[in-house]
């Protein structure tokens, strides 16, 4: 599964960072002063977490639920889960080799994650930089932060394998779920329109 996520990641790339810029500002919450807002996310990597939001809209990262936070999910599904040609559909077979895990479940793999979060990453860089109108995401310049994320799930993986794969699999069911809420919102919003029309009262 490693090899053919791999071999699509330069597809996604421009996409992904394209998608995490315009959702940074909001899931973060990142106020007036968003540049050195986006500099703390950066410095102590905590970005990949999940976030609390108090009163003061001040987000707290959930030290115990690493890349679970709705933006990942969110930019994982859009990218990797959506359409008939997304890695997610074309190599679904894989997902259920991947569920013969100590969880039993499907999970999501390490490159997607990974990738997903050095988008994240990138995103929040070109807020701490100012929004420069001109942005690349490009491998060499992130390169450092994808194989820290890779290395951290693997570390994971190796010292916490049950943990690790709840983690993956949890991911993996956040993503399905908001699928489905997506398929039940339009089906839902296509029968509101068909109740809400006079079709008597329609000419022949």
């Amino acid at each position: 599964m490693h090899l053919q996520v791999e071999a699509r990641v330069p597809l996604f790339r421009g996409e992904l960072k394209d998608d995490a810029c315009s959702q940074v500002t909001a899931y973060f919450r990142l106020g007036s002063d968003s540049a050195a807002s986006a500099k703390l996310f950066i410095d102590n990597h905590s970005y990949h977490y999940s976030m609390q939001f108090g009163d003061d809209n001040t987000p707290k990262p959930v030290r115990h639920k690493p890349y679970q936070g709705d933006i990942i999910v969110n930019i994982m599904k859009g990218h990797y889960f959506n359409g008939s040609k997304s890695v997610g559909v074309v190599f679904a077979h894989k997902f259920t080799e991947i569920a013969k895990n100590k969880a039993n479940r499907p999970e999501v793999s390490i490159p997607m994650v990974a990738l997903t979060s050095t988008s994240v990453y990138a995103a929040l860089f070109w807020k701490a930089q100012g929004s420069l109108p001109k942005f690349n995401f490009t491998g060499n310049q992130f390169s450092e932060v994808y194989v820290f994320h890779v290395q951290f799930l693997e570390d994971l993986k190796k010292n916490a394998p049950q943990k690790f794969h709840k983690l993956m699999a949890d991911i993996f069911a956040a993503i399905e779920a908001l699928t489905h809420t997506t398929k039940n919102t339009g089906t839902d919003s296509k029968t509101n329109a068909l109740a809400f029309l006079d079709l008597g009262g329609m000419d022949e």
